[in-house]
């Protein structure tokens, strides 16, 4: 079974250089590909030698006449035997210096000679394009450079491309880095490419075939340093995007360098001994094998790599036997030289080395981690996911999951992944490229858009759902995914619905009982708060907290020890890894806080609510909402005063899982409370606040917000309605949110600097957002009616 793998970055070799101010290099302009044992026959060779031209696509190649089929074999007298071959001799030349070539065509060897011709430089109708330098091991690397229009500052994009050593210069209007590029531009963000070393009009600078993956990474590191230097740059809003092996570089740079946002498409977070045996099961069926050569190939392949990436044996002593070295020449496209695919050996071995999901652990940066469908390269859904579940266990809501069901490695709606298989296998690489699917750019942009205050797209639509009525506010609605949920309200009711909203079924009703807040940790085990006696009236039940194991069919008394709890108005709860036998588990803690008219105490479970303690809150007199980080770090939306003519709004925080609170925000009106809270992100959060002075001349309602996880806050106005007191708070993204009021919702799409009149109930008191398997948001919310958002 004799084949070229296609690898995770595979993309199509065109020989390109370029660059101003650096003097243009000759440029072939011809996309090409190695002769070794699996081809040498069908191009009329008598051994593996030399570059065959796939497709000649102007440039030097024109010049030359040379035609697709055509086997490069000698540039000004030098012998071409590969790639490095090809880029040394032509690094040596100009535009305008004398070119000529050997090359064998239909068996004969015939040769040609023209004026070496550069790449025309590139222009965009979305920006200016500059060329310029950047230093790098004593030379200089080709930088292109896509300026918008007007002084800045401007958000910039620095672009990481796959594994393979060509040039990012002179993209086609069709070519999927093109578009990337363009889809940006046109949006108002600079965007950098910056060449690998000896590419493009790079001077002095080392091959890029010899280079290791750790050079590559200081390379891009160049680039981002070249881009923070540009003087339009706002340097707080930059960002990386990766296509496939930039998705391994990306993060290497990031664990050291914080940037706003790093946005990586088609990549791995396996070792690459893993992903390589894996990739050679799922390429070598996509390509129709007997049945048992391809098992033969799979296990011959798996050894080699077992070999080479965990013995750490060298490819000179692995191919001291024939059959091992036919076999890494036909399969691995060895050199007999220290290179292996392509690229430096070690390369390939540093990877199987860097520690992936150590650097997405230490990024500060949000992260938008996207995934094709139909990827046959980067085929691992769930790698995209480990690495989006690894950054939000160190940073929760920082990182998000895109996935492109029917999109292949190189942005193409192929369908299916042995269309996608079948169209590179064949070369069709210009189909794959008219194939291009919009959805990625599109989502990227409105991605890195949302990160720097601009909106997220067209506003959502809240759609009123089917409940019993309700003559007031009712308080809280929680759900486990899409479809099951539960609401509670004043009158002791809990709804349940296993449809998404469309039907609702009454599970208990308790007269006398206000219920307040509810929470599930999955289907079956729950939490209903009280808001307990002498604040409503006909509220009689003095029991604060009830649970369920069984989906809410039935509801106990929860006992707990500590002082007395008068009543609740929030429960969260907060998930924590840890290690079990050797095995990894996970521990639930649960918080449930209140109450509105004091007193203010706090309930806490470590062990899945199985036992809860009991707690006064030092520092306020009333609380109404609780968001936990983890089971040590969180908020409560408090009021200072247990009479509202007195109060303030008043936030505190906690370090010891509130065994203690320190304030951190406290308004300076009377007659305010705070309400509800939503945080998008780790970092960034939103808490409502309310006022209730009787004077009809004090009319703006606000909203508090952080950037820096709950330490400071800044107020931010929503109206100046008197009668417009604010509940309950959601957002989709950092900027994208909404704000439930007495009398209507109010909807902002650039981070709360302005709002704007929505429908979305009244008194809207609960607002949950949600995301689901796919990276979509949904939400339901709650108060006098019961709304659904549908997925964003």
């Amino acid at each position: 079974m004799s084949r070229r793998i296609l690898t995770i970055i595979s993309v199509i070799i065109s020989i390109t250089c370029s660059a101003q101010p650096l003097p243009r290099k000759a440029w072939l302009g011809a996309q090409l590909q190695p002769i070794d044992q699996s081809n040498f026959a069908e191009y009329k060779l008598s051994e593996p030698a030399g570059l065959a031209i796939v497709r000649v696509a102007g440039g030097s190649a024109e010049a030359l006449e040379l035609l697709a089929g055509d086997v490069l074999t000698e540039i000004n007298g030098k012998p071409v035997k590969g790639m490095s071959d090809l880029q040394e001799s032509l690094a040596m030349l100009t535009e305008g210096q004398t070119l000529q070539v050997g090359v064998k065509r239909d068996g004969k060897t015939i040769s040609r000679k023209a004026k070496a011709a550069g790449r025309p430089r590139e222009t965009s109708e979305y920006s200016e394009v500059l060329y310029d330098s950047a230093p790098y091991r004593g030379g200089q690397l080709n930088v292109i450079i896509n300026k918008p229009n007007g002084p800045g500052p401007h958000p910039a994009v620095l672009f990481i491309p796959g594994y393979t050593c060509s040039s990012v210069d002179g993209l086609s209007g069709s070519h999927p880095y093109g578009r990337v590029v363009q889809a940006f531009a046109k949006e108002g963000f600079g965007v950098v490419r910056i060449e690998k070393s000896g590419l493009g009009d790079s001077r002095n600078t080392p091959p890029c075939e010899g280079c290791t993956l750790k050079d590559e990474i200081e390379n891009f590191e160049a680039g981002l340093i070249k881009l923070k230097s540009l003087p339009w740059v706002d340097t707080s809003l930059v960002f990386i995007f990766g296509h496939s092996m930039g998705g391994i570089v990306a993060p290497a740079i990031t664990a050291k360098h914080p940037i706003k946002g790093v946005m990586v498409y088609g990549t791995t977070a396996k070792s690459w001994y893993e992903y390589q045996v894996e990739m050679n099961r799922v390429q070598g069926m996509l390509a129709k094998p007997d049945p048992l050569e391809y098992e033969q190939y799979c296990r011959e392949q798996s050894e080699l790599a077992f070999e080479y990436f965990i013995r750490k044996r060298e490819l000179n002593e692995m191919a001291s036997t024939p059959a091992t070295d036919s076999l890494l020449r036909s399969t691995w496209q060895y050199d007999g030289a220290g290179s292996i695919f392509g690229r430096n050996a070690e390369y390939w071995r540093q990877i199987q080395d860097m520690p992936l999901l150590e650097n997405w652990a230490n990024t500060k940066s949000n992260v938008l981690v996207m995934y094709g469908g139909a990827d046959f390269q980067a085929f691992s859904k769930s790698d995209h996911e480990q690495i989006v579940y690894t950054v939000n266990n160190y940073r929760p809501g920082t990182a998000t999951l895109e996935i492109f069901p029917e999109t292949d490695h190189y942005f193409a709606k192929t369908g299916t992944t042995q269309f996608a298989y079948d169209l590179f296998a064949n070369g069709e690489y210009q189909q794959l490229f008219d194939l291009f699917d919009p959805e990625v750019t599109l989502r990227a942009v409105a991605w890195a858009k949302a990160q720097l205050g601009g909106t997220t797209g067209s506003k959502a639509i809240w759609r009123k759902l089917n409940t019993d009525p309700y003559p007031g506010k009712q308080d809280d609605i929680c759900f486990i995914n899409e479809n099951t949920g539960w609401y509670v309200n004043g009158s002791g009711r809990i709804y349940r619905t296993d449809d998404g909203g469309t039907n609702w079924t009454k599970q208990i009703e308790m007269p006398g009982t206000f219920f307040r807040t509810i929470a599930f940790v999955d289907s079956n085990n729950g939490f209903a708060g009280t808001v307990g006696t002498d604040y409503f009236p006909n509220v009689s039940d003095t029991i604060p907290l009830y649970y369920t194991t069984d989906g809410g069919k039935t509801w106990q008394p929860k006992a707990y020890s500590g002082p007395y709890v008068k009543g609740l108005c929030a429960i969260d709860i907060v998930s924590e890894s840890y290690i079990n036998h050797g095995l990894s588990d996970t521990r639930t803690h649960i918080f449930a806080a209140g109450r509105v008219g004091s007193p203010a105490m706090l309930m806490v479970s470590s062990n899945g609510g199985a036992n809860f303690i009991s707690r006064k809150v030092e520092g306020a007199e009333m609380i109404l909402d609780i968001k936990m980080f983890d089971k040590n770090t969180g908020i409560i939306c408090a009021g200072s005063s247990a009479d509202v003519a007195t109060s303030n709004a008043l936030i505190l925080h906690t370090t010891d899982g509130g065994k203690t609170w320190s304030k951190v925000y406290q308004s300076s009106r009377p007659y305010e409370i705070t309400w509800k809270t939503s945080f998008p992100t780790r970092n960034i959060g939103y808490v409502t606040l309310q006022s209730y002075n009787p004077d009809t001349e004090i009319k703006t309602q606000r909203v508090v917000k952080t950037t820096d996880g709950g330490f400071t806050w800044t107020e931010y106005p929503i109206c100046d309605e008197h009668g417009a007191r604010p509940f309950g708070v959601g957002f989709i993204s950092p900027t994208h949110g909404f704000v439930g009021t007495l009398s209507s919702g109010f909807e902002t799409t650039d981070g709360g600097l302005t709002w704007e009149k929505t429908e979305m109930g009244r008194a809207t008191n609960k607002i949950r957002i949600y995301k689901n398997l796919e990276g979509m948001h949904y939400g339901y919310a709650i108060g006098v009616e019961v709304l659904k958002l549908e997925p964003q």
